[in-house]
């Protein structure tokens, strides 16, 4: 769980010292007066103890009881609750006149991996964006996708990779959708096909050789609906892109019974959930579940592609290397959110190598949905919730 709280410094200081000694103990007073801005100091503290009271769902008579107690350590601030020091993440920044603190829990049975070294590892990963740049130096992404109904999928997606830091974004869908994504989408790019819904045609495979040809990586499948010739287009589309692409959903469901197809290419991301993952392997859900780990890393390597096996605790594997997320929240069962995560992962792509793109997307994926989870709660969560919180969780990263 993640706990969150902003303070503003100016009216914290109105509230006096008799204030100051009813709510910080002895220590976290000491450590204030040490520094040369004492309330920015003190203001931290406060949003921290408040953060922590959301993060472990407590009650004030915490903060009253001073039961809670910020200390720090080399100026790395930690927690102890009752006297007790705590295995969560705590952060706290200031920016002018505000203090934010973020305080992540780590549950006892399911411990979050936010560790000093893989904090660092995906912060070093984020791609820094550099003051002489341009649009296209973050990436052009295309996505195929959408079906008449199914508008919502492609949009969620190129979204969030909008949202994860793409410089251009090109939406390719059929003629059903094209007028009503053109309305929808302000900062897509939306390129329409020669049919009504996706299918292979040679107008179609003509069309998307042009839209193709100056894109970095490519997410073929959400909301792209089902049809006998989506094999043949995907092959196609295999045998001569030569970025990064990335399969799921409906992507999936076509290549299912027809692996050997993406043999003949590198760089291919495949994003199912246990239910696609058990046709794509011809493997029983029971049975993936007792071995997923090494089930999973000898998919990967067999058939040369990252994996991603998305569950409650999704795992990326290359076939070598493995990453097992830890993060995220049972909200985040809801649909669209696979498509969001197509689009984050599809964004990094552009960037990143397929391995470090697909395990940093699932761990912001994962966090953009634990703090979208304290703002509205897991029952309420939406797809277009995680979206709005990527740029929270990148900050964090940041």
């Amino acid at each position: 769980m993640i706990g969150i709280d902003i303070v503003d410094i100016k009216k914290f200081k109105e509230k006096g010292e008799g204030f100051i000694h009813r709510i910080f103990t002895e220590k976290e007073a000491t450590y204030a007066l040490s520094k040369k801005n004492t309330y920015q100091t003190l203001g931290g503290i406060f949003a921290a103890k408040e953060a922590v009271i959301k993060a472990y769902g407590l009650n004030l008579s915490y903060m009253v009881h001073k039961k809670i107690e910020i200390l720090h350590t080399n100026r790395m601030p930690y927690i102890q609750i009752n006297g007790k020091d705590t295995k969560c993440c705590l952060s706290i920044s200031h920016d002018n006149d505000y203090a934010v603190a973020i305080c992540l829990k780590k549950e006892a049975n399911n411990e979050i991996a936010l560790d000093n070294k893989t904090l660092n590892d995906f912060k070093e990963l984020l791609p820094k964006r550099e003051k002489a740049s341009h649009k296209g130096t973050y990436g052009r992404l295309a996505i195929l996708g959408g079906s008449d109904g199914m508008t919502g999928s492609i949009y969620l997606a190129s979204s969030a990779a909008l949202r994860t830091g793409s410089g251009l974004v090109y939406n390719i869908v059929p003629r059903s959708i094209y007028e009503i994504m053109q309305i929808k989408a302000v900062e897509q790019i939306i390129l329409p096909l020669a049919t009504y819904n996706i299918e292979y045609d040679e107008k179609n495979e003509k069309l998307l050789e042009e839209y193709l040809y100056d894109k970095d990586s490519l997410v073929i499948g959400p909301g792209m609906g089902k049809n006998k010739t989506l094999i043949y287009l995907i092959e196609k589309l295999i045998s001569r892109f030569s970025g990064t692409i990335l399969i799921d959903a409906d992507g999936l469901n076509a290549l299912s019974g027809n692996l050997d197809v993406i043999l003949k290419k590198e760089n291919i991301i495949l994003t199912p959930h246990l239910k696609e993952f058990e046709r794509l392997s011809n493997i029983p859900i029971k049975e993936i579940n007792k071995n997923r780990e090494d089930i999973a890393k000898d998919f990967a390597r067999r058939h040369k592609v990252v994996l991603v096996l998305k569950s409650e605790e999704t795992l990326v594997t290359d076939g070598y290397k493995i990453y097992i997320n830890k993060l995220g929240n049972p909200g985040m069962a809801t649909a669209g959110s696979g498509d969001v995560l197509s689009g984050v992962i599809g964004s990094l792509s552009s960037r990143l190598e397929p391995y470090d793109a697909a395990r940093l997307g699932v761990y912001l994926h994962s966090l953009a949905g634990d703090l979208a989870s304290v703002e509205v709660g897991e029952d309420s969560l939406i797809a277009s919730d995680i979206v709005s919180h990527i740029s929270s969780a990148i900050k964090y990263l940041r």
